[in-house]
């Protein structure tokens, strides 16, 4: 794994940058550019790198996942222009259940009840995948089996260890601070939010798009709910 040096050279340079970056005009597709920035440099850190999580892989999908608000929003753009208006409907039911009690619960718990993200679909497909958060791109499993075994309701008191890249996981750890501070330096709201609720605040409550891109800090109300 790199040291500690390595890893605030990497967050110091890349919070320049994307303060760079979000010095353009305020707009969704600004903030999208600096979270795909953040994807990009991290993803260039980890790329050719060995895992053994693949395309409908969704055992680690059972876990909380937190995003920072321009994640969201590019999440939940991204669904408004590829779902069809019926299945996007369908979706955002989906999630205000979610909302109302998955997302209260410890990773623990949603490995005992089996309670998956709300953004897979019926195969185990991640729905968001081209833009998923970047907490699960940082996530990578070395053992296939291993990981389904941690994340399975347990039947004992011994939790697997999973063998995971951590190089991987600290370059996207430092990314999602240094987009972090970036916001911060622009006076946008740089707090996380759980994924679905942070996702279905951009979709069904357009007022959060203008507070965000205004420098407004959202309602409190959403990490409450």
């Amino acid at each position: 794994m790199a040291d500690s040096g390595w890893s605030d050279s990497f967050c110091a340079e890349l919070t320049v940058r994307l303060v760079a970056v979000l010095a353009e005009a305020r707009s969704a597709a600004t903030l999208a550019h600096a979270v795909a920035e953040t994807a990009d440099a991290a993803e260039a850190v980890s790329t050719g790198r060995e895992m053994a999580c693949a395309a409908g892989c969704s055992h680690c999908c059972v876990l909380n996942v937190a995003v920072l608000l321009p994640e969201a929003l590019r999440i939940a753009d991204w669904l408004q222009e590829k779902l069809p208006p019926d299945e996007l409907l369908a979706l955002q039911k989906i999630l205000e259940g979610h909302r109302t009690w998955g997302r209260w619960m410890d990773d623990e718990e949603r490995i005992a009840r089996h309670v998956t993200c709300p953004m897979l679909d019926g195969a185990g497909c991640c729905i968001i995948y081209p833009v998923r958060p970047l907490a699960c791109r940082g996530v990578t499993s070395l053992d296939s089996e291993r990981c389904k075994d941690a994340h399975a309701p347990a039947i004992n008191d011994e939790v697997p260890l999973v063998p995971t890249d951590l190089l991987r996981r600290a370059a996207y750890d430092d990314g999602f601070m240094a987009l972090a501070q970036a916001l911060q330096f622009h006076g946008i709201d740089h707090r996380s939010i759980e994924l679905g609720t942070g996702v279905l605040a951009f979709l069904v409550a357009p007022g959060c798009r203008e507070l965000l891109l205004g420098g407004t800090r959202l309602p409190a109300e959403l990490w409450r709910f």
